[in-house]
C-alpha cells in the first residue's frame, strides 16, 4: 500500500505537550499548509507556534538589531569569537557577492563541504538571505557519494576546505554537473577555486534583499550516505524555526544560555537543535570543528556552557573518559540527547554526573526536521527509556502494514509524525516521497513504536534492524538497554546473524570498562535474567570500539560479520574463523552451521580447512576474504540474497 492511501481519518493517539501542560496548548494555532508550493502535503492543517519568524534571514536581522555587540559563535580549536554585528556585516558581505558577482538567485542550491567554523555559518546564514537553499553535504562521504549529493539537488557552487579538495573533490570536479564556481576555504589559492575569504571582507552599503516567507525551502539534507540513491528531504523555514522553538521551549532554553555544539555541522542535530535555537534565542553557541570527548569537556568548563544536545554515545564517552573528573562540568544544567532510546544505564549516569534542570530524551526523523517527541525531564525516571509525548506543534500516530491507525496501547506498529516540523518531501524523488509522505501530512519513520495506556511513545527499532529468530521479533535497543545495565559494559551493539535454521540469531557486540573484563558467559547470563530466551545473545564479541558515524549513530551493518579485531600482521580468514568459534556458546560449538555448496561445516571444521589449505578451505577463504564469512550463514530468504 502506498503511503500516500490513507484509510480514514488519523487521532495521533501519541499524547502531546499540548496535552500535558495547558501553557504549551496556548502558544499554538491550526495552519494550513499552502497549495501550488511543491508541499506533499499541500492543503493539510497542522499544529505550528502562532508567534513564529518568517525566515532565518529575518531572525538574523533582529539579532543585528537587538543584540549588536553580543557575542554570538565561539569556534574551537580556531578560537575565534564574532559578536552579531561582524556576522551580519560577513554574511551580508557574501550574500551580495554571490549574487551580484556570481549570479545566485532564489532557489539556487549551495552545497557546503565544510567543517563547523565560521565558514558554514557564514556561508549558511548568507545562502538563507538570498532565498537560496542550504547543501550541508557528509564530509565522511567517498568522491562518488559527494557527486551524487551535489548533482541530485543541482547546486550551483560548492563550497568546500583545501584538505576535501585536494583529496576528493579535485579528482571529481568535472562529474559535478550543475557546480559553477567551487569556493575553497584557508588562506591559499588553489587552480580552479576561488578564496572564499575574499567574498567576505567587503564592506557593502546596500543589503540584498529578498522575498521571503516561512514555506519557502532553506535546506535539502540527505537522509542516506550512499552513492547510489541518495535522498534529500526539503526543509522549509517554517520546519527549521518551528524545530527550534520547540526544543527551547521543551529544555526551557534562554537567550542567556550557552549552548556547546558538539554533532558535525552537516547533521541535522547541529542545524535543527543547536545553530538555528541559538540564532532564534540570540544565545551564544559554542561550535567544535569535531568531536572529541576530552576537547568538549575542557571547552564546557571554559566557556561555562550550560546548554547541548548530542547523541547518547557522545555524552557516555565524555562522562566514561579518564580527563572527565579533572574539568568542571557543573555549569551543564540542560542536556538534550536521543534521536532513539536510550539505555537505562545512560539516564541514569547522565542524572547523577551532571545534576541537571532539564535532560530531555527527544528526537525525530530528518523528514520530520529533528525533534518532534521529548520525554519531560520530570518523567525522565519514572518513565525510563521512553520518548516521551508529542511536541506541542507535533501530531504522532502508529500505523500497522496496511496504513490502518493502531489505536490500542501497546501493539507495535510504524510511527509517524505531522506538524510544523513535516518536510515538504524529498528532492526530486517523487517515487520515494510517496513511499514515506502521507498524503494527509504524516511522515512514515520507518521505526518500529508503541504507546503505553498513558499515551507515552516508545521507541523500539529500526524497521530494518529488528531482528527474526525463529518467527519471533527481536528489538535490539531492549537487549542493548540490558546490557548497559551490566556495570562492566562500556559500549555495546546488538545485531542479527543470518541463520540457516532460525533466520537469524542475536549477536551483541560489546566493549568492555577500561580494565574491567567481563566473559560471554557473563553476559548471557544477565541478559538470560531480564530477557526472553530467544532474545538472549548466541554470539557475544568483544571489540575495542562500536563503529559510529560522525553524528554518534551506530553503524550497524559493519558488525554482521565482525568477529575479531584484526591486527595489522594477522592473517584475517583463520581470525575471523576463530573469533566466529570463541563469540558462540558450547552447545553451537559442534552444529554444522556454515555451509559450503552441499557441503556442511561446523565452525571448527572449516578452521581446520583453511589452517590445512584444503580445496575447501581455499574456496572458504576466497568466498571469507570477498563476501564475508556470513556468505556462508545466509538461508535461502529472499532479503539475504541481497
Amino acid at each position: 500500500m502506498g503511503s500516500w492511501e490513507v484509510n480514514g481519518p488519523v487521532a495521533g493517539l501519541v499524547k502531546s505537550w499540548r496535552d500535558k501542560y495547558p501553557g504549551f496548548a496556548a502558544r499554538v494555532e491550526r495552519i494550513t499548509a499552502p497549495r501550488g508550493r511543491a508541499i506533499t502535503w499541500e492543503g493539510q492543517e497542522v499544529w505550528a507556534y502562532r508567534e513564529r519568524p518568517q525566515s532565518i534571514a529575518g531572525v538574523l536581522r533582529t539579532n543585528m538589531e537587538n543584540h549588536p555587540d553580543k557575542e554570538a559563535y565561539v569556534f574551537h580549536p580556531s578560537g575565534m569569537r564574532m559578536t552579531w554585528t561582524q556576522v551580519g556585516e560577513q554574511v551580508n558581505s557574501l550574500a551580495h557577492c554571490l549574487r551580484h558577482r556570481y549570479g545566485f538567485q532564489k532557489r539556487d542550491r549551495l552545497a557546503l563541504l565544510v567543517l563547523g567554523g565560521p565558514e558554514f555559518v557564514i556561508s549558511y546564514l548568507a545562502i538563507e538571505k538570498l532565498g537560496g537553499i542550504a547543501v550541508p553535504v557528509n564530509l565522511g562521504l567517498a568522491a562518488a557519494g559527494i557527486v551524487a549529493q551535489v548533482n541530485k539537488v543541482g547546486a550551483r557552487g560548492l563550497i568546500v576546505t583545501p584538505e576535501l579538495w585536494e583529496t576528493k573533490v579535485r579528482a571529481v570536479k568535472s562529474q559535478l554537473d550543475t557546480v559553477e564556481n567551487v569556493f575553497i576555504t584557508g588562506e591559499d589559492t588553489m587552480p580552479g577555486c576561488i578564496r572564499w575569504q575574499s567574498l567576505t571582507g567587503e564592506g557593502v552599503g546596500e543589503e540584498v534583499a529578498e522575498e521571503i516567507d516561512e514555506w519557502d525551502l532553506c535546506a535539502v539534507s540527505f537522509t542516506s550516505g550512499t552513492t547510489g540513491s541518495p535522498k534529500g528531504t526539503m526543509t522549509m523555514h517554517v520546519n527549521a524555526l518551528g524545530c527550534a522553538r520547540a526544543f527551547a521551549d521543551c529544555a526551557r532554553v534562554t537567550q542567556e544560555d550557552i549552548i556547546i555544539c558538539m554533532a558535525p555541522m552537516y547533521h541535522n542535530t547541529a542545524v535543527y537543535v543547536n545553530f538555528v535555537p541559538a540564532l532564534l534565542l540570540g544565545a551564544r553557541l559554542v561550535v567544535m570543528a569535531s568531536f572529541d570527548p576530552a576537547e568538549a569537556v575542557k571547552l564546557i568548563e571554559r566557556e561555562k556552557a550550560t546548554t547541548c544536545v548530542a547523541a547518547p554515545i557522545m555524552l557516555w564517552f565524555m562522562m566514561n573518559h579518564p580527563e572527565f573528573g579533572k574539568y568542571d562540568c557543573s555549569s551543564l544544567k540542560k542536556i538534550g540527547f536521543g534521536g532513539h532510546a536510550a539505555s537505562e544505564a545512560f539516564i541514569r549516569q547522565l542524572l547523577a554526573v551532571f545534576n541537571p534542570e532539564t535532560a530531555v530524551n527527544a528526537g525525530s526523523v530528518s523528514e520530520s526536521t529533528a525533534f518532534g517527541f521529548c520525554l519531560p525531564t520530570e518523567d525522565a525516571v519514572r518513565k525510563i527509556t521512553s520518548c516521551g509525548l508529542a511536541t506541542a506543534c507535533t501530531e504522532i500516530a502508529i500505523f500497522d502494514d496496511d496504513g490502518n491507525e493502531i489505536t490500542e496501547p501497546g501493539k507495535i506498529g510504524e510511527v509517524a509524525y505531522k506538524g510544523q516540523q513535516t518536510n515538504a518531501g524529498y528532492w526530486d524523488d517523487p517515487a520515494k516521497t510517496e513511499e514515506t509522505f502521507r498524503k494527509d501530512g504524516y511522515v512514515l519513520s520507518g521505526d518500529w513504536a508503541r504507546f503505553d495506556d498513558e499515551g507515552y511513545l516508545w521507541l523500539l527499532d529500526r524497521k530494518k534492524d529488528m531482528i527474526v529468530r525463529g518467527g519471533q521479533n527481536v528489538y535490539c535497543i531492549e537487549v542493548e538497554n540490558k546490557l548497559y545495565l551490566l556495570d562492566k559494559v562500556l559500549g555495546a551493539a546488538v545485531v542479527g546473524v543470518p541463520d540457516h535454521v532460525f533466520s537469524e540469531r542475536v549477536k551483541a557486540v560489546v566493549v568492555p570498562k577500561p580494565g574491567r573484563r567481563i566473559t560471554a558467559g557473563e553476559i548471557r547470563e544477565h541478559c538470560a535474567k531480564h530477557l526472553a530466551p530467544y532474545e538472549v545473545p548466541e554470539y557475544v564479541v568483544f571489540a575495542r570500539k562500536i563503529p559510529t558515524n560522525p553524528a554518534g549513530k551506530t553503524m550497524k551493518s559493519l558488525l554482521v560479520d565482525f568477529w575479531a579485531d584484526v591486527g595489522a600482521k594477522e592473517d584475517e580468514v583463520p581470525a575471523k574463523l576463530r573469533g566466529y568459534y570463541e563469540s558462540m556458546p558450547g552447545k553451537l560449538r559442534d552444529r554444522s552451521l556454515l555451509k559450503v555448496d552441499d557441503l556442511w561445516l561446523t565452525p571448527a571444521e572449516a578452521l581446520n580447512h583453511v589452517e590445512e589449505d584444503t580445496e575447501t578451505g581455499k574456496k572458504l577463504r576466497i568466498i571469507i576474504t570477498e563476501k564475508g564469512l556470513v556468505e556462508f550463514l545466509k538461508p535461502a530468504e529472499s532479503r539475504f540474497k541481497v
